[in-house]
């Protein structure tokens, strides 16, 4: 096996978005990216009847770039922007922010949380604002972190599932090809977030064996708690999601 010095694994679930790759080697950074997870969109209807009745609610909650996606899906940019822009929404972190300026065209507050308890916390200080429920509409591995810490201050949200995520069926042999059959192995290795890490565990132990000087890093807590319950160390922990965010962690 051969150790390649400067080269980062990214292992996320959008390989479409080259921001990440552009800025690391620009930086002179290798870089290899492979798709862990793929996404099948549901019950799109039902959060479009949702949508049109916008009096029911104080807001929307977007937690991923896929619940951004689910409401783009349902409605036009402008349907959505005259309805929903004068409502309190929220996104978790800086990139579904962007998302939603983007293809929904709706300002959100909440960017700098980084996680649900973090925006929890954000909308609970305007707590007295908010006499109805927030739309969340969201993928099958959402915690309940948001409906229980809002639940305690009597902020209710009214949930709706728009898609499902699914280990990518072919991660297996994407691995396999930018890594030389598993004996090319990058330096850094990057996760995005747990499901992503489920579905290629197995691939990665490969990666490591007979190699115990691949830096593993996490984006997050959650992720990290993922990785260590795999008995796996940890190099480094980035804050956030974002491109200077790991280019920081890894220098």
């Amino acid at each position: 096996m051969t150790l390649l010095k400067n080269t980062v694994l990214l292992l996320k679930s959008d390989t479409m978005d080259d921001k990440y790759t552009n800025l690391l080697k620009a930086t002179n950074f290798k870089v290899m990216i492979v798709k862990t997870l793929v996404f099948q969109y549901k019950n799109l209807e039902m959060l479009r009847e949702k949508l049109l009745s916008v009096d029911n609610y104080s807001g929307i909650l977007l937690s991923s770039p896929r619940c951004v996606s689910a409401v783009n899906q349902t409605l036009e940019k402008k349907q959505i922007q005259e309805l929903w822009g004068h409502k309190s929404n929220f996104t978790v972190g800086e990139s579904t922010y962007k998302e939603a300026q983007d293809k929904l065209g709706v300002e959100c507050q909440g960017k700098e949380s980084g996680n649900a308890k973090n925006l929890s916390q954000i909308i609970i200080q305007n707590k007295t604002q908010f006499t109805k429920p927030f739309l969340f509409p969201h993928g099958n591995l959402k915690t309940d972190t948001l409906k229980l810490e809002l639940g305690k201050e009597n902020v209710l949200i009214e949930e709706v599932l728009v898609y499902d995520t699914l280990p990518n069926p072919d991660i297996g042999q994407e691995l396999s090809e930018c890594t030389n059959n598993f004996t090319d192995i990058p330096e850094f290795i990057i996760y995005f977030s747990p499901s992503g890490l489920h579905s290629s565990i197995k691939y990665l132990r490969k990666l490591l064996t007979d190699c115990d000087d691949v830096k593993i890093i996490a984006i997050g807590p959650v992720t990290e708690l993922a990785l260590q319950d795999q008995n796996l160390k940890v190099h480094a922990v980035a804050k956030s999601p974002t491109p200077e965010e790991i280019l920081n962690t890894l220098t």
